[in-house]
């Protein structure tokens, strides 16, 4: 507020020149304190020495408890803004004849935030336990991004192409013929997950275009295939991080071609 009113000051303001400038400052800073012998924070040690010499009590050492207070409560409401809304996407691949399921997920918090994505490979038997399981692996992402998302700070959308895994999720008693022990260690555990959070589960279609699903499928079967083929960690990342490249075009395009 300040900054606005009075302006900046640089800090070779000291000098008897600009003397009218801080006097100005000065002027300013009463005008919104309860009296001009209230100290003034000022992280410039030159810009605090030309504010004393105005009149003002001024320090440059540590901010007062207030200051201290109003920036955290402004730095909590922008993060809050920051991370208002999430989308998480998740995927799972099962080979053939593999033990291995591989695990993708996508967490986008908005254009502001980087996209965070992961991939995981576990053991298991039914392509619906690895729907799950990356949905949760995802969830718990999204906590990791930022703690309040699961105590409903964020309103959250979890998408996925599996009619199935979602139905585990939202219809209470639902069971599939497929579905296994694992599959209902997965549903209770992510409904323990977002019993505090604001989440939406949502079905996107599987290979249609959609920028997020791609990625989540992609980074699937990037799990799987390396533990598969035995690659090594880094190859793994570098992989990894090219999927979050080409995501990261597809997605600008879909929000130009949306634009258009």
């Amino acid at each position: 507020m300040l900054a606005v009113e009075s302006g900046s000051v640089e800090a070779s303001a000291a000098g008897t020149r600009n003397r009218s400038l801080f006097s100005q400052v000065r002027a300013a800073v009463v005008r919104h304190l309860r009296s001009s012998t209230e100290p003034v924070f000022c992280d410039d040690e030159n810009t605090a020495e030309g504010l004393r010499a105005a009149g003002l009590t001024a320090s440059h050492t540590y901010p007062p408890a207030a200051a201290i207070v109003a920036l955290d409560e402004a730095l909590c409401r922008d993060i809050q803004v920051l991370h208002a809304r999430c989308t998480i996407t998740a995927d799972s691949s099962r080979g053939r004849t593999s033990p291995w399921l591989g695990h993708g997920w996508l967490v986008d918090f908005g254009s502001q935030s980087r996209l965070v994505l992961g991939q995981k490979a576990s053991r298991g038997s039914s392509i619906l336990e690895g729907e799950l399981r990356s949905i949760r692996l995802g969830l718990q992402a999204a906590r990791n991004t930022y703690a309040g998302s699961m105590l409903g700070e964020t309103e959250i959308t979890v998408r996925s192409d599996s009619q199935l895994a979602l139905r585990m999720l939202t219809d209470p008693g639902f069971e599939p013929p497929s579905a296994n022990r694992f599959c209902r260690e997965e549903v209770a555990r992510i409904l323990h997950c977002v019993r505090f959070s604001s989440v939406t589960f949502s079905w996107v279609r599987g290979h249609n275009g959609d920028p997020h699903n791609t990625a989540a499928d992609r980074l699937a079967v990037l799990a799987r295939r390396a533990q598969e083929a035995e690659l090594g960690h880094e190859e793994t990342l570098r992989l990894a991080e090219q999927v979050r490249l080409d995501v990261a075009v597809d997605i600008r395009r879909s929000s130009m071609a949306l634009a258009a």
